[in-house]
């Protein structure tokens, strides 16, 4: 067995453990979220934040789509952000709810649920004070992954959003590298509290072929030159 020089062993340390971090990166951030534990759910109150106390929010808007939405006599849109953060590159998930006019005697939308977004994804989520709006979920469902196996999140509403009110953007933020039209959202609400028809939504795409590539290729470089030094 080929005898490794002390530098050739530092290198090799090195890369394997830069190759580790690459790989650990899509569990790097701080859990916000209660995750269930013997029930189906558990919520989380969701204070507000802004780009001030949370500057890793500041970044890029990659996507702005704005969706019509018509039932139970409520008409709008939802607006559905994707945006690279500035300092680490990984993505942030936003959505905000526009109610153009409600039926008379009729509640408006009272929550929005996500579903399909990746379970690992919905670890943090909030809303921003800092913008456009009024009303707010306060609070965000997150749902077992043995009962939706796939990511389930419901964000609840404090009040409804009535008609010519616009919510707040409220987010997922997530370690993930790419993204695609994946995910499904529809609203409740109405006098019957009833359910929107479903649209589709970004999320984080997977696999993330871009972060195990590096990874990879860190480790085949590690394994070349601990090859060359020995030789």
């Amino acid at each position: 067995m080929p005898h490794l020089s002390a530098p050739s062993l530092r290198f090799t340390a090195l890369a394997v453990a830069a190759a580790a971090a690459l790989m650990a990166h899509t569990a790097a951030h701080a859990v916000a979220l209660t995750e269930p534990v013997s029930a189906n759910f558990a919520d989380t109150t969701l204070p507000g934040t802004t780009v001030a106390l949370r500057p890793e929010l500041a970044g890029t808007v990659l996507e702005d789509v704005i969706t019509p939405f018509s039932f139970q006599g409520i008409t709008g849109t939802v607006q559905n952000r994707v945006v690279r953060e500035d300092a680490t590159g990984t993505l942030d998930f936003s959505w905000k709810i526009n109610v153009d006019s409600v039926a008379t005697g009729t509640t408006g939308v009272v929550a929005l649920r996500l579903t399909d977004f990746g379970y690992d994804a919905i670890k943090d989520a909030d809303w921003r004070i800092d913008g456009l709006g009024t009303a707010a979920p306060g609070i965000a469902r997150l749902f077992s992954e043995g009962a939706y196996a796939t990511g389930a999140i419901n964000f609840l509403f404090d009040t409804s959003v009535d008609a010519g009110a616009q919510s707040r953007f409220f987010f997922l933020h997530t370690d993930a590298t790419a993204y695609s039209q994946s995910a499904s959202y529809d609203l409740l609400g109405g006098s019957a509290q009833s359910l929107s028809p479903t649209f589709s939504t970004f999320a984080p795409a997977v696999p993330e072929p871009g972060t195990y590539a590096l990874a990879l290729s860190g480790l085949l470089v590690a394994g070349m030159m601990a090859r060359r030094r020995a030789a």
